[in-house]
């Protein structure tokens, strides 16, 4: 992850895409999501320290985003090992990422930004069970947020093919992003190989 902070002005200078609107011009609000043992054990080697680790938001500014601050910035993606890996705390689990996603709404995100794969999975996994439960999602228009890996939005940013990068084996898809980025995709492509292979299709997904 740092390699990727310390190259992100190199990544801007050669970005194919910014992580701007390309209709209106306007920055894209993305959600930083800091993993929650990133900088906290030794606080001395995170990008900004353990209080304001700016690893993320770093790259976020330098590809042309706007850092969403809200009340719950820091909170727990909902995973956290004795809330979820014990089944009876799941609920716990769940009530967190409620938490976290209902304190970002009212801002807007077009996106969230991670930096672990835990959190990943969470935060992307749960929208799922929150609009099960009861119909609730978090973005605009009836949509819920996708949520990326820095690794993920490097690779969009750079003009990566999104179906090599993997984005449709996520729970909440990815096309109304890739629309606001201006980045044209094959849906035709999305569940087949380079050399053409069907490869399988999940089930269950937040499609836009």
């Amino acid at each position: 992850m740092f390699l990727i902070y310390k190259l992100r002005n190199e990544i801007a200078e050669k970005a194919k895409y910014r992580l701007v609107n390309h209709e209106t011009g306007d920055p894209l609000n993305v959600v930083e999501h800091i993993g929650c043992h990133y900088s906290k054990m030794f606080p001395r080697y995170g990008v900004g320290g353990a209080e304001f680790p700016n690893v993320l938001g770093g790259m976020i500014e330098a590809w042309g985003g706007n850092v969403v601050d809200y009340p719950e910035r820091r909170h727990c993606c909902g995973f956290g090992f004795r809330q979820y890996l014990v089944q009876a705390n799941r609920g716990y689990s769940l009530s967190n990422t409620v938490k976290k996603f209902s304190s970002m709404k009212p801002f807007k995100p077009d996106l969230v930004l991670t930096n672990c794969p835990g959190c990943t999975m969470f935060m992307d996994k749960w929208q799922y069970t929150m609009k099960e439960m009861d119909g609730t999602v978090y973005g605009e228009n009836g949509e819920s947020i996708p949520v990326l890996t820095y690794e993920e939005l490097a690779g969009l940013v750079m003009g990566y093919n999104p179906w090599n990068l993997g984005l449709q084996y996520h729970m909440v898809q990815s096309e109304p992003l890739l629309k606001k980025l201006g980045i044209n995709y094959d849906p035709e492509d999305k569940f087949r190989t380079i050399d053409g292979r069907q490869m399988p299709v999940p089930e269950n997904l937040i499609n836009a």
